[in-house]
């Protein structure tokens, strides 16, 4: 929240030295006019004022293009080792339709020109079994009435540069024969442990791979110079990483899982030199310098109420905000006629979002939870967005995006709070008519989680529309 000082006797006996400072500050930085956020003045109606009663049209809009892997505007989000993965599918939430997410994941040996334990002349050497194993992290959604998922595992067949950007529409190609599937019950999957030769590891996706597979990996590391595992550009060009993929007819919940460390272990026994019996494991492992990873999710809001305010957009706004953490849907937030406000200070600027009434008696709440914060942007006409400066400027913990509950009329609701002083004073100095916020679900390493009903600017109830409070001095002339 933004700091405010009382500081009535100083600005009693000031007042004039103030504003002084105030038109100087004016006049010497047009687009930054903003008053430092503890010297915020007290409101007098006579020269500083607090305005609540500004036109404001909200809608519902799509927001893709997700980065879920390789590289963007300098950020390398396959190396992020607190980017979590989504995998699972959600059929049925009922107001916010169906959910479906999908990984792509690549490995490497341990080194180049990667080679098995040394064996004794005439012995041969068993691979027991090769698994994939990846952490878990978290669930989302409904792990009590229906909490099975099953996977399968495929080999990827399209390289994936760690230099582009894959968002969650992209589309992996694979090889149709499933390497390994498991089914995972979500009920007791957070709490079990597997075991492994006596030791209880994490709670962990382990995918027993097909003899295939193990066939085809062997061989290929037996070849020493001329296989695969002789370099890493070798091996990621010969296998192209992992597809795991969630059935999409059943399930209601995503698993969350840490891709970053993934690993793919080799059990096997071989006579050593010596002439006695060993076994080992190899492991191959991601290597955030070297290999990728994305998320591939898709939502479909057919037969959700969803659906119709995104193909019919109010032109005088929506009535209900839907929003989740991105991919999906988002609301716009635009003032029409803000621009027209006579050029001013801007001390303080504060948007209100409410949760719809009754929202907390909704029984998926409980199943799919509220978005604990959002995010703000920027949008311009031709749907470009951009991040505000005040998280910049102030900081996100000032800009805040996180909800309360507040009582309005004896009637206790949850309101979503967002500092953007410096945004609005900026739409007010560039008398900007194409300026619109968008709100979105915080995307804090979890894609997909969450979602959130807000009321709009055309909800029957007046006290829980959106708010853009602003606290502003006039300009001396």
């Amino acid at each position: 929240m933004i700091k405010q000082i009382r500081f009535s006797d100083f600005f009693s006996q000031k007042k004039s030295y103030l504003f002084i400072i105030i038109t100087l500050v004016f006049v010497s930085c047009k687009e930054n006019t903003i008053l430092p956020n503890d010297l915020v003045p007290p409101i007098d109606n006579i020269n500083t004022f607090s305005q609540d009663t500004f036109s404001i049209i909200s809608n519902n809009v799509y927001q893709d293009s997700i980065l879920t892997g390789g590289l963007r505007n300098n950020s390398q989000i396959s190396a992020t080792s607190t980017y979590y993965q989504a995998l699972g599918t959600i059929t049925n939430d009922p107001i916010f339709g169906k959910t479906n997410a999908n990984i792509h994941v690549e490995v490497l040996p341990p080194v180049a020109n990667f080679t098995f334990k040394s064996q004794a002349a005439g012995t041969s050497r068993t691979i027991d079994s090769i698994v994939l194993a990846i952490p878990f992290n978290k669930t989302y959604g409904d792990t009590i009435t229906a909490p099975l998922q099953t996977y399968k595992v495929f080999r990827s067949l399209k390289k994936f540069d760690r230099a582009d950007a894959q968002f969650e529409f992209t589309n992996d190609s694979i090889d149709n024969t499933p390497l390994s599937s498991l089914t995972v019950n979500y009920n007791t999957f957070r709490t079990d442990s597997p075991t492994v030769n006596s030791i209880k590891l994490v709670p962990q996706l382990r995918f027993k791979m097909s003899q295939s597979f193990i066939d085809t990996l062997e061989n290929q590391i037996d070849l020493g110079s001329q296989g695969a595992a002789v370099d890493f550009n070798s091996f990621l060009n010969w296998w192209n990483g992992f597809y795991i993929q969630a059935d999409s007819n059943s399930g209601n919940t995503l698993g969350y899982f840490d891709t970053y460390n993934t690993r793919l272990y080799i059990y096997y026994r071989y006579t050593k030199t010596d002439m006695q019996l060993d076994t080992v494991a190899d492991v191959f492992s991601f290597d955030p310098s070297y290999c990728n990873r994305f998320n591939q999710i898709s939502r479909n809001y057919t037969s959700t109420p969803i659906f119709n305010y995104l193909s019919s957009p109010n032109p005088n706004g929506d009535s209900i905000l839907f929003v989740q953490r991105e991919p999906g849907v988002a609301a716009t937030i635009k003032f029409p006629y803000l621009h027209t406000l006579e050029n001013c200070i801007v001390n303080q600027a504060e948007l209100f979002l409410y949760a719809i009434s009754p929202y907390n008696n909704f029984s998926d709440t409980m199943k799919f939870g509220m978005i604990p914060q959002m995010q703000i942007f920027q949008s311009d006409s031709a749907g470009e967005d951009k991040i505000i400066a005040d998280y910049g400027l102030f900081g996100a913990s000032v800009v805040d995006g996180t909800y309360k509950s507040v009582t309005i009329g004896g009637i206790t609701y949850i309101r979503y709070k967002f500092a953007v002083t410096y945004a609005i004073q900026t739409l007010i100095s560039e008398k900007n008519s194409n300026f619109n916020f968008k709100i979105m679900g915080l995307n804090n390493g979890y894609p997909a989680s969450g979602r959130v009903m807000l009321a709009g600017n055309s909800t029957a109830t007046a006290s829980i529309r959106p708010k853009l409070k602003i606290i502003y001095t006039k300009i001396q002339k």
